[in-house]
């Protein structure tokens, strides 16, 4: 049976935010927040960057072995307390219902958006993306202090954005079963969010799901 990953970035109000935090403090807490042991960043920076074969004559791994192992550390990294799904159901509801400049959605069968986005970036500039892999919970200035960062790694000029794009594509290709995924709207999305929830003044919630 295949599963679908879903990657929902989207304004949220600030009661419903509040109340998010307080019915599931331990979720809120680890959501989009690096596991503590990543203080030394050079530690998850291993994780994520594939090593060479420790022989006389070290090989970088097959681009199909580096995006696997990115995939797995990925998932690795993401919360997984216990009431993280009953949060984020909570959270699903809570944001637009429809795609708008409120809402991003990016649904990708057997396929996880937020991360084919991030090893589309590369590493440097993944890590200077607001939360973690693809989940956050921000109030309003939590989303203005987070937008210059997100900016930064998200307004492409186009070399740089044909590249982008490129290596999205390759990594749908491993991991995915979906040849038409819109990558220009997985790498504008997000940022249109944000931008949006800015301007507003409300919050934003990057969510994570399968199906």
């Amino acid at each position: 049976m295949s599963v679908m990953g879903t990657w929902v970035v989207g304004v949220v109000a600030d009661d419903a935010l509040e109340e998010a935090r307080r019915r599931f403090p331990d979720a809120a807490g680890a959501h989009g927040a690096w596991p503590e042991s990543s203080a030394d960043m050079s530690q998850w920076r291993e994780r994520f960057e594939p090593a060479g074969l420790f022989d006389e004559t070290p090989e970088r791994p097959s681009r199909t072995d580096e995006i696997v192992r990115f995939a797995e550390a990925v998932e690795r990294v993401r919360n997984d307390e216990t009431e993280a799904d009953e949060f984020q159901d909570y959270l699903l509801n809570a944001v637009p219902q429809q795609e708008s400049e409120g809402l991003f959605c990016a649904a990708v069968p057997r396929g996880d958006g937020a991360a084919a986005l991030m090893w589309g970036l590369g590493l440097d500039t993944m890590l200077r993306l607001p939360g973690c892999c693809g989940q956050f919970l921000f109030d309003v200035a939590q989303v203005r202090a987070a937008l210059p960062a997100a900016e930064q790694a998200l307004v492409l000029h186009p070399p740089r954005r044909a590249h982008v794009a490129a290596r999205i594509r390759l990594w749908l290709d491993e991991m995915a079963d979906d040849p038409n995924c819109d990558t220009d709207d997985l790498i504008d999305g997000p940022l249109r969010v944000l931008r949006y929830a800015a301007r507003t003044g409300v919050g934003a919630v990057g969510l994570t799901l399968w199906y």
